[in-house]
């Protein structure tokens, strides 16, 4: 079972608190479409880190879905349309921040200077 969190916006902050729901991590881990919510997109690398974003169909917030190459990391739900805008900045820089800090890393070996 992976790691389900809500998520709470305070002011322009976010507060991560832990959850059970076995049938949306499920959901959320499947990758399908999940009941009661929409595809919006998908944020990052699929071989390294990526986040699929669904929005609440018929209501306030959405999803979001963490995964790397083995599979789901964790899930967090936005209740509110504040907490689901914020969280989609905030998880557009951590998948973006990933993927910069594995080029800079696989690039180390390349000598610049000639």
């Amino acid at each position: 079972m992976s790691e389900m969190y809500t998520i709470h916006a305070e002011g322009t902050r976010l507060r991560f608190e832990p959850r059970q729901d076995d049938a949306l991590a499920d959901a959320a881990a499947r990758g399908a479409r999940r009941d009661g919510y929409e595809t919006v997109s998908r944020m990052g690398d699929p071989g390294l880190l990526h986040c699929a974003v669904f929005r609440r169909a018929g209501g306030d917030g959405g999803l979001f879905a963490l995964h790397d190459q083995d599979g789901l990391l964790f899930a967090a739900v936005a209740e509110s349309n504040l907490a689901y805008a914020l969280a989609q900045g905030f998880f557009g820089r951590m998948v973006s921040e990933a993927r910069y800090g594995a080029d800079i890393f696989e690039n180390m070996d390349d000598c610049d200077e000639r």
